[in-house]
């Protein structure tokens, strides 16, 4: 099917810019020739689109080079993408139980208009489509950026990595509670080898009268900043060296404050991230897991046995809630075996984690096996 040659798109928007109304006449009037010119050779019973076919690119150049005249100096970009994870897993408790999870169907459209990045983030893993970021970005400066809308809450790097980039099926257990999305308002900023962001969102009270208010900063000691995935596939012979620190404050609920503190190195084959949280006495939200008077701290360190193929990696998960009101004394132990595919964007996931329950639950051990994999698109 021939394409239109695109002047009722140059007329919209000669109407839409009265600024590019004199710069687009001449547009204008050129493309109401050719239209004459075609209508004349279509009466006349000739076949000019098979001695000379339409070259598309050539037409889409020139529409660009309309939209321009009209005063337009830019033309928005988007992009849709997304990924699937799903895992077949095995537990014994609380009984022995096999199944097939579906973590992620994930989608992802990104973009910029005249300067404003935006992205909008659904999920639909659990057969209805849920709604995860929609936020817009703009530059304010050479090393200031503005975010207004729905995202996570940037307090920690386990919590901010894509679900698809991860090097375990799941988060580290402080992780998964700082990959949630709020809606606010941020700032952050690079000036050399320092970062920093500083954000206020709605909070758990979903109103903005009072705030979870979070500030997180990162320093590269050693090379260029984190790689965006965990572990050290990609690595190369590089060495990065990056430590981090944030504290978060929720006044919806409580007055009480978390502070964390983090590093990440990554030397050739090898990678180690550890990340070690504190919460004051009075830090109370409503959730079993009682996270007031707690130290909760992770180390997961990898190494790539065969280059962009194979890599195995540890983690240690303490959960330090021995004093919590439900005194559950819980650590967790996970080895997992990873296959690269096609990086990231295609690859398996094999992991076996242990779990030991103390306190008012001494002796209790989980075992749970997962075989995970991840396909993006």
């Amino acid at each position: 099917m021939k394409r239109s040659t695109g002047l009722p798109h140059l007329l919209l928007l000669a109407l839409l810019s009265p600024s590019g109304l004199a710069q687009g006449a001449d547009v204008l009037a050129d493309a109401a020739q050719d239209e004459g010119a075609q209508d004349a050779s279509a009466a006349e019973g000739t076949t000019a689109e098979a001695e000379d076919p339409i070259d598309e690119w050539a037409e889409l150049d020139q529409e660009i080079q309309g939209l321009a005249a009209l005063g337009f100096d830019y033309v928005p970009v988007a992009e849709l993408w997304g990924y699937l994870r799903s895992t077949v897993y095995y537990q014994d408790q609380p009984e022995h139980s096999a199944g097939l999870n579906l973590d992620n169907l994930r989608l992802n459209l990104v973009g910029e208009v005249a300067g404003y990045g935006y992205r909008l983030t659904s999920e639909l893993a659990s057969g209805r489509l849920e709604l995860l970021d929609a936020w817009l970005t703009t530059n304010l400066g050479e090393e200031l950026d503005f975010t207004i809308g729905q995202f996570r809450v940037p307090f920690l790097r386990s919590g901010l990595i894509e679900a698809s980039d991860l090097l375990f099926i799941a988060r580290t257990r402080n992780g998964i509670f700082y990959s949630q999305r709020d809606q606010g308002v941020m700032l952050n900023g690079d000036h050399g080898r320092f970062h920093w962001r500083l954000a206020a969102h709605n909070g758990a009270d979903s109103t903005f009268d009072r705030q979870l208010t979070t500030i997180h900063t990162e320093v590269n000691l050693i090379g260029e900043p984190p790689m965006a995935h965990e572990g050290a596939y990609g690595a190369g012979d590089t060495t990065r060296l990056t430590l981090g620190a944030g504290v978060s404050n929720d006044d919806t609920t409580s007055h009480g404050t978390a502070v964390a503190i983090e590093a990440y190195f990554v030397d050739d084959r090898f990678s180690l991230q550890a990340e070690w949280l504190d919460y004051s006495s009075d830090y109370s939200l409503v959730d079993m897991e009682q996270r007031g008077d707690t130290s909760p701290w992770s180390v997961t360190t990898s190494y790539m046995l065969v280059p962009h193929k194979y890599e195995v990696a540890l983690r240690y998960d303490d959960f330090d809630d021995v004093s919590s009101p439900m005194d559950f004394d819980r650590r967790t132990f996970t080895a997992g075996l990873n296959r690269y595919v096609e990086g990231h964007e295609l690859k398996w996931q094999l992991n076996v984690a242990a779990a030991h329950k103390g306190g008012a639950a001494d002796g209790l051990h989980d075992l749970l096996i997962g075989l995970g994999l991840t396909a993006s698109f």
